[in-house]
């Protein structure tokens, strides 16, 4: 995984909205962009903007507002995306829980870098019309909660005014 920075998101965020229409109009769910950033995903853009609002909130608002334009030019193409990117971050999560069952000690030692997968299936489930994998999410949260220890945020202060412990609740603890 990449590693977080606010120069890798802006870097990622760059990179990706010159290709968003193009990616948005083709059938890969992960578009390689180079450059040492995350492939192109609307769940990645989504969580870039997200952590850009907490350090550069000026920035996130012209890009929000660039991709919000793009979105709704193309809105059966992004939600099409986004129910593809929901299924698919849905199994990844679902692996990770089912590793952190059977080798805890190694899934506790990666929950922090692993957590981003939950973190971008919150965005992802904010934009899903119909809301309807929330009942699948809600057993994998089960899941988590049975081991989740309360505790401080686990990422860098600087984002924790925009992952609130009551809606990201999964970043305040550890395994």
């Amino acid at each position: 995984m990449t590693e977080f920075s606010v120069q890798v998101d802006q870097t990622f965020l760059d990179e990706s909205l010159p290709e968003l229409q193009a990616y948005l109009l083709s059938s890969e769910l992960y578009w390689g962009l180079g450059c040492g950033v995350p492939r192109l995903t609307l769940g990645n853009i989504l969580f870039a903007l997200h952590r850009l609002e907490a350090a550069e909130p000026a920035e996130a608002r012209e890009t929000r507002q660039k991709v919000e334009s793009m979105r709704g030019q193309w809105r059966v193409a992004w939600e099409t995306k986004i129910a593809r990117e929901t299924e698919s971050r849905l199994r990844l999560w679902t692996q990770f829980l089912q590793e952190q069952e059977n080798d805890e000690q190694r899934s506790r030692a990666h929950y922090a870098a692993a957590v981003r997968e939950r973190s971008i299936l919150q965005l992802l489930l904010k934009e899903l019309p119909d809301g309807s994998k929330q009942a699948a999410l809600a057993d994998l949260d089960r899941r988590l909660r049975a081991r989740l220890l309360p505790g401080e945020f686990i990422w860098e202060a600087l984002y924790q005014p925009v992952f609130p412990a009551d809606e990201f609740w999964f970043l305040y603890g550890s395994l």
